[in-house]
């Protein structure tokens, strides 16, 4: 009996001893390396999961992130990953990962351990001026933006500056906002040929550093191919949308209507002022304009005229008084930019600021389609029949 008791101990020792040794062994030999690999112009992080087996070799288990699996599932060919370990002198750190070898068939690439792709050099600023009122100022950005987006480079902006102000900007791969614009200061400057053309030559420049894009940049061209993007960082501010949701509301019941849902609204915004007697040659529309233009959307059904003028007086003269109209009275700029391309549709006259309205807006757009009188310097600033600063789907009158 005494026999036997000995036996089962020491064969119970035996065990404990081997479960002791398989836990050491897992600890001291299962190790998680990180890894940089590119697959397809695509860098990322690799988790490398390596454990010993009986051949001495050593297993791994890989851990894609989630861009590394966007990219693989999007690939026309299979991947596959094939690794191997050496051990050197039984140690287990991170110098037991000896080589990586990805293989993207029929492509195989080798990537050392110990060699790290380096980091992306920072893209260069492009920065634009500060002229003029909201609408310049809007075109200055959506230029600068949309040319650093065709350069791979990053559009400056200040924060709280007039558009941070109005739109909700946020940083993306190209804009960057930024407390001040000292970054603007002494670089080398390019200038376009016309106000409000496109001019290729701006564009055509090899990027070696910072550089100021100047002028009005007002044509629509600079920036088409970053529309979506912009329509995104041109949010209005939640303030902003609040007013402009108050004054409709408003608007709509004073007409007896009982949503929002009922009526078409027709953002109409009429500029004189400054235009009037301008020694540069613009022009401002005509009455005939205004009326050919209300005319147009009587055959949309419970149309509702919202008007924004600094010249209420010759407004309220010209509108047709055989619609509803309702005039924007005492808003701030950005709120009646707001209302306009809050509407289902817009009429425009002249300016940046009915183009910018009209750009924001959704539905059908009636433009004013001669801006500048043809003997006036302002003429020779726009292409011969205005189609660059325009839009194709914009209706001219």
């Amino acid at each position: 009996m005494e026999m036997y008791r000995q036996y089962v101990n020491g064969v119970l020792l035996t065990v404990y001893l081997i479960v002791i040794l398989g836990i050491l062994q897992h600890l001291l030999i299962t190790r998680t390396y990180p890894l940089r690999v590119r697959y397809h112009g695509v860098e990322t992080r690799l988790n490398v999961k390596s454990r010993s087996s009986k051949n001495n070799s050593i297993h791994t288990d890989i851990n894609f992130n989630k861009t590394t699996q966007e990219t693989v599932q999007k690939s026309t060919s299979p991947l596959r990953l094939k690794t191997t370990f050496i051990k050197s002198n039984a140690q287990t750190s991170s110098t037991a990962l000896k080589n990586c070898t990805i293989e993207d068939t029929p492509t195989v690439k080798s990537v050392s351990s110990s060699t790290y792709f380096p980091k992306k050099e920072p893209k260069f600023l492009l920065c634009v001026g500060t002229r003029g009122r909201l609408g310049n100022h809007m075109f200055e950005f959506a230029s600068g933006y949309g040319i650093a987006a065709k350069k791979n480079m990053v559009s400056v902006i200040k924060q709280r500056g007039l558009v941070d102000s109005v739109f909700e900007l946020k940083n993306d791969s190209h804009l960057l906002l930024v407390p001040d614009l000292k970054a603007c200061k002494g670089i080398p400057r390019r200038y376009e040929r016309w106000c409000s053309r496109y001019d290729p030559q701006l564009e055509n420049f090899t990027v070696v550093s910072n550089i100021f894009m100047g002028w009005g940049l007002q044509s629509w061209k600079y920036f088409n191919d970053s529309s979506q993007n912009l329509r995104k960082q041109m949010t209005f501010r939640k303030h902003i949308r609040q007013k402009v949701t108050e004054i409709q509301e408003r608007t709509w019941r004073k007409f007896n209507f009982t949503s929002r849902s009922d009526v078409t609204f027709i953002g109409v915004h009429i500029r004189r002022g400054d235009m009037l007697n301008n020694p540069l040659g613009y022009d401002v529309a005509t009455p005939e304009y205004i009326s050919r233009a209300v005319e147009f959307f009587k055959k949309y059904k419970n149309t509702i005229f919202l008007v924004c003028s600094m010249d209420l007086t010759w407004s309220q003269k010209y509108m047709p008084k055989n619609v509803r109209v309702e005039f924007s009275v005492g808003n701030t700029p950005e709120v009646d930019m707001a209302l306009l391309a809050s509407s289902d549709h817009v009429i425009q006259t002249v300016g940046t600021f009915g183009w910018w309205s009209s750009w924001l807006n959704n539905g059908t757009v009636i433009y004013y389609k001669w801006p500048a009188k043809e003997d006036g310097k302002q003429r020779s600033t726009f292409s011969a029949d205005y189609s660059d600063f325009f839009l194709p789907s914009w209706i001219g009158m």
